[in-house]
């Protein structure tokens, strides 16, 4: 029992002294702590600046539209290919040609083998089904004489439409010039019709001055240099340059007045100029658009003919009893127009694994057909992105090779998710448009911008720390300029290496960063 009671006393003992000892280290560190922390730290200026939050995702280039050309018979032989990688296609060229010897020469022995009886309905049957298929195939090249002259039409038409659009609107535009300097009194020949009377006028009453003049001294008598004759010569020559000056003054107001009114009449004119525009504009309209509707009834009228050549193709066939020969030689025409292998859609052929003479496969393509108007990008977006993430959301998809970027739009978030090392992963597509830069398997980042605010006060992410009670802070000197202090700041977003300050600081201010900000560093520094 004695020995316990020692043993505790000692393990009492040694724990006092270990206080004792943590205490005297606090205080000598805390005595000499404050010098020895001011050159820890360096200076940091808040700043303004753009921060951003923002989801980056990685994927690679396709295109949104491509199609494999597959021919719908096999076995047979490619005879032509007309086109090369890399040339632009519409739908309905003609890519290749394959083989049509042994199609056709099963239809010379077919339509030999018909008996003579069946004679006039295969006479029926081929007429039908030639006009049937030259029909078609008209169309198809773009050879319909009807659409291609209501096509011409209505090209002309719209640059008649055109035409008459623009010497509308300089018709328009010379009437409005001239009525506003008109209304404003800036008309040129105005102007100088007014300066010719304002002039006149002023010729008027110098000449009233010299009458004045004259005739004060006629009645005055004879002077020092003038006798009474030469007075009354001087008289009658200022009466008749007075005369003179009325006269022309009284022009000139008549010049005016002339003015006026032709100017009155060049306005209608150009008015008159305007309405007669205007009519052949909406004269040209109604033109245009019945060359339009003509062009629409073209288009449906020939669709409307081959369906009626369909009709009596398969009316002959039936009428022909639908022999087995009839139907089968039926096949070998549909077999032998299946030997031209046509675009299925607009754009860029992008492969050819088949060469002249290759043999044709069902399953195995002839051809890749791809539109690069519209690229996408698959991505992958994991769960805890998805607030914030929808489709329609604008994005910035940068090619990292050409170190270029495009607008983009997230286009597809699939509804279930793919779990992959216990994080759930929504796959996602991302369209954008190409231009010619732009290549099918480019790798690329997207940004998706979630936050943003522009010109902020801001500071190194790491200068802040954190308390326990979750506040937040930045070191600062005290107003010695020499001991350091904690300043309580309110922090806003941050993209990792800047964070928002949103009060607590201003511009300018300058706070403390040590290697060690961000970690309680185990002590005070008063």
């Amino acid at each position: 029992m004695a020995s316990e009671k020692k043993k505790k006393k000692k393990k009492w003992v040694k724990w006092v002294v270990i206080a004792v000892i943590v205490l005297v280290l606090v205080i000598v560190i805390r005595g000499c702590s404050a010098n020895a922390a001011q050159a820890l730290y360096t200076p940091e200026t808040v700043e303004s600046r753009d921060i951003q939050n923002f989801h980056t995702f990685t994927g690679i280039v396709e295109p949104v539209k491509e199609e494999k050309v597959c021919p719908k018979i096999a076995n047979l032989k490619i005879e032509d290919i007309v086109v090369e990688e890399g040339d632009e296609v519409k739908e309905g060229d003609v890519i290749m040609y394959l083989d049509t010897e042994s199609i056709q020469d099963q239809i010379d022995e077919l339509e030999l083998s018909m008996s003579l009886n069946e004679a006039t309905a295969d006479l029926n049957i081929k007429l039908a089904r030639n006009n049937y298929y030259d029909y078609r195939n008209n169309l198809n090249d773009g050879y319909n004489s009807n659409i291609v002259t209501a096509s011409q039409n209505l090209a002309s038409a719209q640059s008649q439409m055109d035409t008459a659009f623009r010497k509308f609107v300089d018709a328009t535009e010379s009437y409005q010039l001239s009525a506003s300097l008109n209304a404003a009194g800036k008309n040129i020949n105005k102007i100088n019709a007014q300066n010719k009377i304002d002039s006149a006028y002023q010729s008027v009453r110098i000449a009233q001055d010299s009458l004045a003049a004259a005739d004060h001294a006629k009645r005055n008598g004879e002077t020092v240099t003038k006798d009474k004759e030469l007075l009354e010569l001087d008289y009658d020559t200022a009466e008749h340059r007075l005369e003179q000056a009325w006269l022309d003054y009284n022009n000139a107001v008549a010049a005016q007045k002339a003015t006026e009114i032709n100017e009155g009449v060049a306005l209608d004119d150009k008015f008159t100029a305007v309405l007669d525009a205007q009519t052949t504009y909406l004269n040209s309209i109604d033109a245009f658009n019945a060359a339009q509707s003509a062009y629409e009834i073209a288009l449906r009228g020939a669709d409307s003919q081959l369906s009626t050549y369909r009709i009596q193709y398969d009316q002959a066939i039936n009428n022909g009893n639908a022999s087995l020969n009839e139907l089968k030689l039926a096949e070998l025409y549909e077999k032998l127009d299946d030997c031209t292998i046509r675009a299925s859609m607009d754009g860029v052929i992008t492969e050819l694994p088949k060469k002249k003479g290759d043999t044709t496969e069902l399953t195995a393509p002839v051809a890749t057909i791809t539109s690069f108007d519209k690229m996408k990008v698959a991505i992958k977006i994991n769960e805890y992105n998805m607030m914030g993430t929808s489709e329609g959301e604008q994005v910035t998809v940068t090619l990292n090779a050409i170190e270029k970027d495009y607008e983009g739009t997230i286009s597809k978030i699939s509804r279930n998710a793919e779990s992959k090392n216990g994080v759930s992963y929504f796959s996602s597509e991302v369209d954008f448009l190409a231009d010619e830069d732009v290549r099918v398997g480019m790798s690329v980042e997207i940004k998706l911008i979630t936050k943003e605010v522009k010109g902020v006060p801001s500071v190194k992410t790491d200068s802040i720390q954190t308390r326990d009670d979750g506040s937040t802070y930045v070191n600062v000197y005290g107003e010695d300029g020499k001991t350091i202090e904690e300043r309580d700041v309110e922090i806003g977003i941050s993209d990792e290496m800047y964070t928002e300050i949103v009060s607590g600081l201003s511009e300018g201010d300058t706070i403390l960063v040590t290697p060690l900000s961000g970690l309680d560093m185990g002590m005070g520094i008063g």
